[in-house]
Formats: C-alpha cells, sequence, structure tokens
C-alpha cells in the first residue's frame, strides 16, 4: 500500500469521487460524483491548508481516502478544521488502511500547525476514542445522528 497526496497526483481524482459516491450517494454531500469531484479539486489547490490523502494499492487504484477539511460543518467558527471523507473500498477493510491514512493527516496537521481536528461519527465513537478523539456532542447532519469528536494536537 502507498499513501500519497491528491495534489501530487490529480490523476486520483476521478477515482477518489467515485469511491466517496459509491459509499455515500444516498447523502446530500455525495449524491453527485461531479460536484464531488469539483470539491476534491478545489480542496487541493497548492497554497490550501485543506488536503486529501489517497491509499493506493498498486500504485495506481485508489484503495482508501481520507481529507483535512475546512468547516466541514460550519456553524461554529472555532471548529475549523476536520477529518472527513474517510472511505476504504470493501475489498480492503479490516486492514488498517484508514487508519494509516488518519494518523498520516493528523501528522501532516501538526507540521502545518493545525491545533485541533474535529470529526463527526454515527458509528466508529468507540475506535476514535480509542485514538485519543473526545466525545463533544450529539447532532445530526444531514438526517444521520451522529458524535462531533476532537482531537488536540500537541504542539
Amino acid at each position: 500500500m502507498q499513501i500519497t497526496d491528491l495534489n501530487l497526483h490529480p490523476d486520483y481524482a476521478p477515482q477518489t469521487a467515485k469511491l466517496l459516491h459509491t459509499e455515500w450517494s444516498h447523502l446530500p454531500a455525495w449524491s453527485d460524483h461531479h460536484t464531488i469531484l469539483t470539491r476534491l479539486t478545489k480542496r487541493n489547490q497548492t497554497g490550501s491548508a485543506e488536503f486529501t490523502l489517497v491509499a493506493t494499492s498498486d500504485g495506481e487504484t485508489v484503495i482508501a481516502t481520507c481529507s483535512v477539511i475546512r468547516f466541514e460543518l460550519d456553524d461554529i467558527a472555532a471548529r475549523e478544521y476536520w477529518i472527513g471523507e474517510v472511505v476504504t473500498d470493501k475489498k480492503y477493510r479490516g486492514r488498517g488502511v484508514a487508519k494509516a491514512l488518519i494518523q498520516q493527516a493528523i501528522v501532516r496537521a501538526k507540521q502545518q500547525q493545525i491545533g485541533e481536528l474535529w470529526l463527526y461519527t454515527p458509528d466508529q465513537q468507540a475506535y476514535y476514542q480509542r485514538s485519543g478523539w473526545q466525545a463533544v456532542e450529539q447532532r445530526q447532519v444531514a438526517g444521520e445522528a451522529v458524535t462531533v469528536m476532537v482531537l488536540h494536537l500537541a504542539q
């Protein structure tokens, strides 16, 4: 497995958009492949603090992705940077691919002097808590009950 930055390999963007669309097309933000692709392209412009990491199995096929997104939920300005769009192709789940992507995203966020990361999850609270994330609130996002969590990054 190889992990790389999408802005270094923009040719992976269509596969990444397809992976996100396949997983969450029932949710509004991921219901349109073209919209996802546009969002990925914008997020991964050089100089942006936002980024997307992708894992490939063979240097060609995207098997997982993870992003750091500014204001994924934008109702509280202090919650600026979010881990989001974490998904692994079903054939590769249970192998630690998403964990490796998240760890790499955290390292890069620290390098960019981001003080904390946020995320929301409907069902992976226990996993994230074991990794040091703290639950902050329960809420609805796109009609789904989720837990908002924070990870304070040591500077």
